[in-house]
């Protein structure tokens, strides 16, 4: 069996605390406006390197959880509203609860596909061969009992043995980790602008022709491998698009932000 590269080691410790440290805020353990601790402190508490725990922070101040105060230290973002970054990877539930709303999601429906069955995009971007075969399962996001996200997902059954609709009623990201030791690295997008049908306007409660944001592509892990594919309505009355960006190809921030 081959062992995993140190690169790999590396990037899993940093998803793991990372995956630490935006629970400590979603469970409130550091509340809006409250320092967090240092990049030392972190380093310190789990044992990791200063590297490490600046690429953590880092990232989480790119994803809008954390603010960098200069010469004061870094605190938990204040509550503005439900956002989802397209740049950052991010929990819907952790991103949910650590802005202070109650994440709830209903499984619409679940069935399995073999690829015959499927697209030739799904089979591409699955990397699909003639055995192989996925879960595909339709859930609604709600925030504060409002639905504000209708998701599809098809996911490589091969992947993840087990799978059933009883157990994606929480975070999916959190079920890939904790039941199969997958760690999703990495998402390639598109994103564009579209008006719901009338199928699509009631699971919503919207009428027909509502703007939705509509995000669709592929997931992966840190050797590239897709998980799944997959296609996020967005509510048009309840997110806005977000983009900041800065010359010399400086860090740039990309957000669906949920309206006041």
């Amino acid at each position: 069996m081959l062992s995993e590269s140190p690169q790999i080691v590396t990037e899993r410790i940093h998803l793991q605390l990372a995956k630490i440290c935006r629970g400590e805020i979603a469970r409130g353990t550091y509340r809006p406006d409250e320092k967090f601790p240092s990049e030392r402190e972190i380093a310190r508490r789990f044992g990791v390197s200063r590297a490490t725990a600046n690429k953590v922070v880092s990232n989480m101040i790119a994803e809008g959880m954390l603010v960098l105060r200069p010469g004061i230290g870094t605190f938990v973002a204040p509550i503005h509203g439900l956002h989802t970054s397209l740049r950052q990877m991010e929990s819907f539930t952790d991103s949910a609860l650590s802005v202070g709303m109650v994440p709830e999601t209903k499984v619409l429906c679940f069935s399995r596909k073999r690829s015959w069955e499927l697209s030739s995009l799904l089979r591409t971007s699955l990397r699909l061969d003639g055995r192989a075969g996925v879960c595909y399962f339709e859930r609604l996001r709600f925030a504060n009992g409002e639905p504000v996200i209708l998701e599809h997902r098809w996911v490589r059954s091969d992947l993840v043995p087990g799978l059933s609709a009883n157990k994606i009623t929480g975070s999916f990201y959190h079920y890939l980790e904790e039941m199969h030791g997958i760690y999703m690295t990495g998402e390639r997008h598109k994103i564009r602008a579209q008006n719901l049908s009338g199928r699509e306007g009631k699971k919503f409660g919207v009428n027909e022709g509502a703007a939705v944001l509509v995000v669709e592509g592929t997931g992966f892990t840190e050797v590239e491998a897709p998980v799944w594919y997959q296609i996020l309505y967005y509510r048009g009355d309840r997110y806005e698009l977000e983009n900041e960006v800065h010359a010399g190809g400086g860090p740039a921030r990309l957000a669906v932000r949920r309206r006041a």
